[in-house]
Order: structure tokens, then sequence, then C-alpha cells
């Protein structure tokens, strides 16, 4: 059975939330288009997209990222958004798109968002949060916690270099 819609918003409320992803987006150093849309995309909340340029990157952002911020066991819009900046930053920052771009697998691609995104993230709950997603994923493509965790470390080292 398929989820119900999200409950309708008034035009303001739209406005409101689109204006809330783009300041976060811009706070997060997001370069391009942001929409918000207000249906459940079963995204994770929101998806990057790039384009010729970054300018015409998109951001989209979707109600179920509003659902999970308020609820303390999801992630928070700003982490959300945050590990989608991860992939713009994949796609666009010179020195790591070209180590990465076609080396990677989407699997890989998206722990590698997670852990750019815990980079730029103000609030520690975000930064922990992104990491265990992150240590998660490797954990299931067999990696033990310690060698995980350790892993992320010196991926976020090396990360943090280049920013």
């Amino acid at each position: 059975m398929a989820n119900p819609p999200p409950a309708p918003l008034n035009a303001n409320q739209r406005r409101a939330r689109l204006e809330r992803v783009t300041r976060i987006a811009g706070q997060l150093g997001f370069v391009g288009i942001v929409e918000y849309r207000h249906v459940y995309s079963k995204s994770g909340g929101a998806q990057y997209g790039r384009a010729r340029s970054p300018e015409e990157d998109l951001l989209i952002v979707y109600a179920e990222a509003f659902d999970k911020d308020v609820d303390p066991e999801e992630f928070s819009l700003t982490a959300i958004l945050a590990h989608e900046r991860g992939h713009q930053i994949l796609a666009r920052h010179s020195r790591i798109a070209e180590r990465v771009l076609g080396r990677v697998s989407d699997a890989g691609e998206e722990i590698l968002a997670s852990i750019l995104g815990s980079l730029i993230c103000q609030e520690q709950a975000d930064r922990d949060n992104l990491i265990a997603k992150a240590a998660a994923a490797l954990v299931n493509y067999g990696e033990t916690p310690d060698t995980a965790f350790q892993r992320i470390d010196e991926l976020r080292n090396l990360f943090g270099e280049s920013l």
C-alpha cells in the first residue's frame, strides 16, 4: 500500500519551506537551483542533480525531509542537505572529483557524500549521524565496525585537507 500524500500546505507554508532549505543549502555551500516539492519521493528526503554548470545543478527537497527533521530518531534537515551537498562536492571540487568520478560505485559515492557532509555540518549531532550512516554502509559491505570508523577517519582527514 502506498503512503498517503503529505498533509496540504498553503502558499505561505510552501514558501517558508523553500526559504528554509535555500538558506540551509547556502550555508552548506550549495551552488545551483533549490526546489521544494511537497510530495513523498522515497529518496531519503532530497536529491542532487548535476547539470552542465554548478549554477544549473539542482537540489530537490521533498516533504519527507521535513517529516524526518521533526523526528529525533531521524536525520535533521541540515544533515540531509549536507549529504546532498557532499554529492555536489564529489562532482564539482576539482581535486576530489578527479580522484573519485568514475572510480567508485553508486554505493561508494553515497558513503563518500556522507563523509563529506559530516565535514561541513556545524552541529556535532549532524556530523555524528552522517558518520554513523557511512559506517553502517561500510559494515554492510563487510568491514568490521572498527575498520569502518578507521577508514572514515582517514577519508575525513584526506578530504579535510582538500576542502
